[in-house]
């Protein structure tokens, strides 16, 4: 093979690389360094990487006990590396739906939920990709004591 082939090749093989590498994950780190700021005067708790595949049946869920008295902040960041939408759900400690980032009715999306925490308990947060698309994103808790 003469010496142009094989850096053809090689080339090829270094693209087909990076696209994978580069493109095919989800960087936690500056989604976190661009979403941070949209906490504003809420103090930072903790970040959920979302990695979400079209065809995985489950969506990752978290908790977090939330305490009365305080403001709770949920942020929506996403790569949409495949096209969907995050989509952040908050339930009480029964699992029932309490807040969302979506409005089913309106088919609105927000980029950030607020929740005034009436009652101190277990809370779980779920996030999803719109139509079950798949997705990179990261959800940013912050609280903020009234």
């Amino acid at each position: 093979m003469k010496l142009a082939g094989k850096i053809r090749i090689f080339l090829i093989s270094l693209f087909v690389f990076c696209s994978f590498s580069v493109f095919g994950q989800c960087d936690s780190d500056s989604m976190l360094d661009e979403c941070a700021h949209n906490l504003g005067t809420f103090n930072y708790i903790k970040s959920y990487v979302i990695k979400a595949s079209s065809h995985r049946k489950s969506h990752p869920g978290y908790s977090y006990v939330f305490s009365k008295g305080s403001t709770y902040l949920l942020i929506a960041c996403e790569e949409n590396l495949k096209g969907g939408r995050m989509i952040i759900n908050l339930y009480d400690r029964e699992h029932n739906l309490i807040a969302s980032t979506y409005n089913e009715k309106e088919n609105k999306y927000f980029p950030e939920l607020r929740y005034s925490c009436e009652t101190t308990g277990l809370y779980y947060i779920k996030a999803t990709f719109e139509g079950s698309k798949g997705g990179c994103g990261m959800c940013i808790l912050g609280f903020d004591k009234e």
